[in-house]
């Protein structure tokens, strides 16, 4: 009896055919466990052999005969013994065996790899579980083809009922360029009314060949094209499509040319690198326990107009929290105005956040000039690098937060300023006062909702989500085609410490893509400091005793918090007293 195996390069080609209609990944293992074909990351992994008890596994040898759905695969028992649980990146996905003879033959999966596709799986997920029906009935009816000629024609028969269940436009051609079929959201689309099949597809799009491309780049996957389109003459349509040649060995047999208009295409792009939720607390990435208990704390705080403060190292993505507080409150739509408190000097902080009447200095603008809390009325201010403010300006902000007034330098009245004010720093507030430089009646009024944003160190599982993300955005921006990510590589991203945390992760990855030249970002495209990190760790360093007393006080402080008390117990458990913890923190500069 044939197997899956014995037409893998077939399922590669309807695999290939299938990625440039789907916005998730498919995948199909055989029952040895072999990835059989697949599209995106799966693509790499085909000829990869997964061990037993695998999810793949276990749904063959299951009672399963008709799909699971799992939604998160962090909760999900299937996934739980899994011998990839650690290292598999797949957030979601949906599976069905595929039955051949009564025997069960292999599996046929569709899975989300990021948040967004997991939204995109799950939405109107009925219509996905259709297509993994109509992909699995098409598999096993080409099994039972005792011959493939013709495939091209038997794939775009098989393919109508399942191109006809999806939004974008379809179109399938012949070698010729021939339409043999056409589906109802292209005909929707283009308004074409009438039978097109048997037409040449410069009868939809005139002076189009999409085969010449292929022609010119023999063995490539695919090409995208941005095209305007007369509609009866009436109106234009931007479309942008996607051309995905059909090939028999090296030799063209046909194409499918999915699209879509060009407003939802740039929606979609923007969704991708998180435009479309920019802003809000579900654009901040990351699946750690830490930061999904942040996110769900902060969410029950957004449409209270208390004062919120946020502490986390350099590149934590303070603003990014405090910007999303701001899109989720009831103040969303009104002015959110930044004020780094650090990069202002002292002599204009006063008329930058208060504002200034005229005359009020040699060189003030005629009418005067607004400062950042009148900007931010109705709106919020977010404070950011409060810790940096010089003391004697202290008092005059911790009388507007207590007033909600403010009088501008050079005025003689007062003007009433509802905000909500968020505030940030990365140093610890409470040494600060201890050493006199941070007025301790401020702290509290700042103080009344605080969060810890942790380091990317501590919350590790979050590097991997985020090092796709970069690279998926870097790689758009600057038209690479670069997937992911080599192992060594992968390997020194999740080890190094980021002390710059997530901006440095960033950065590095932007860096990494302007340098690759082939389809996965390699060591010798990565920054000199990561490469030094390898280096120094291969070689043994041992830790200096400071760094191991930092990291031991580091972590303390990370377990029970920044406050006098959690100060207190970390002390205790440390087996320091207070002031020795306090000296510590300063000799050693831990924040």
């Amino acid at each position: 009896m044939e197997k899956l195996k014995d037409i893998k390069g077939f399922l590669q080609q309807v695999s290939d055919a299938f990625a440039a209609v789907l916005d998730v990944e498919l995948a199909i293992i055989d029952n040895n466990l072999e990835v059989i074909a697949g599209t995106g990351w799966y693509k790499k992994e085909v000829g990869v052999v997964y061990n037993e008890d695998c999810t793949t596994d276990r749904v063959i040898q299951s009672w399963v005969d008709s799909h699971i759905l799992i939604e998160d695969t962090k909760q999900s028992h299937y996934c739980e013994q899994c011998d990839y649980s650690d290292k598999c990146t797949v957030v979601a996905f949906a599976m069905r065996p595929i039955f051949h003879n009564g025997e069960k033959i292999g599996t046929v999966s569709l899975l989300a790899l990021n948040e967004d596709q997991k939204g995109i799986l799950l939405d109107e997920f009925d219509k996905k579980l259709n297509f993994l029906n109509n992909v699995t009935s098409f598999i096993v009816t080409t099994l039972n083809e005792k011959r493939m000629r013709g495939r091209v024609t038997t794939l775009a028969n098989q393919f109508e009922t399942v191109i006809n269940s999806v939004h974008e436009g379809i179109i399938a051609l012949d070698a010729r360029g021939d339409i043999i079929n056409i589906n109802g959201s292209a005909r929707k689309i283009l308004s074409l009314n009438g039978d097109r099949t048997g037409k040449h597809i410069s009868s939809v799009f005139p002076d189009f060949d999409p085969l010449l491309h292929f022609e010119e780049d023999p063995g490539s996957d695919f090409y995208e094209k941005e095209m305007t389109l007369d509609i009866d003459g009436q109106r234009e349509l931007k479309i942008f499509c996607s051309i995905t040649p059909i090939y028999e060995g090296e030799e063209i047999k046909g194409s499918v040319i999915s699209f879509r208009k060009g407003e939802e295409i740039r929606k979609l792009a923007s969704k991708l690198i998180g435009e479309e939720k920019k802003g809000t607390l579900d654009a901040i990435k990351g699946t750690s326990n830490e930061l999904i208990e942040i996110k769900n704390r902060m969410r029950r705080v957004c449409n209270t107009d208390s004062t919120i403060f946020i502490q986390g190292e350099t590149g934590t993505g303070k603003s990014l929290f405090a910007k999303a507080i701001h899109e989720e409150s009831h103040r969303k739509g009104k002015p959110f105005v930044t004020v780094n408190c650090a990069a202002i000097p002292d002599s204009l902080l006063e008329s930058e956040l208060f504002g200034y009447d005229e005359g009020a200095f040699t060189g003030a603008k005629k009418g005067g000039k607004p400062g950042k809390f009148e900007l931010a009325h109705e709106g919020t201010i977010f404070l950011d690098e409060i810790g940096d403010m010089p003391l004697s300006f202290q008092v005059d902000l911790l009388q507007v937060i207590e007033t909600r007034q403010i009088e501008r330098v050079g005025g003689v009245s007062t003007k009433e300023v509802d905000v909500r004010i968020i505030a940030a720093t990365n140093q610890d507030l409470e040494r600060l006062i201890e050493e006199g430089l941070f007025r301790e009646d401020l702290f509290y009024r700042l103080n009344v909702i605080p969060f810890y944003i942790p380091p990317l160190r501590q919350r590790k599982e979050d590097i991997n989500l985020l090092m796709h993300f970069f690279l998926d955005m870097y790689s758009t921006q600057l038209g690479k085609n670069i997937s992911d990510f080599q192992e060594g590589t992968r390997r020194i991203f999740l080890e190094y410490p980021w002390p710059g945390n997530i901006r440095e992760l960033e950065n590095a990855i932007e860096y990494a893509v302007n340098i690759e030249t082939g389809p996965e970002i390699s060591l010798k495209s990565l920054p000199e400091r990561l490469l030094n990190f390898r280096q120094g760790e291969e070689v043994g360093t041992i830790p200096t005793l400071d760094a191991l007393e930092r990291e031991a006080i580091s972590k303390a402080l990370q377990r029970f918090g920044f406050s006098t008390e959690g100060k207190e117990k970390a002390a205790a458990t440390l087996g320091i007293s207070r002031a020795t913890l306090y000296r510590k923190l300063k000799e050693i500069q831990v924040s």
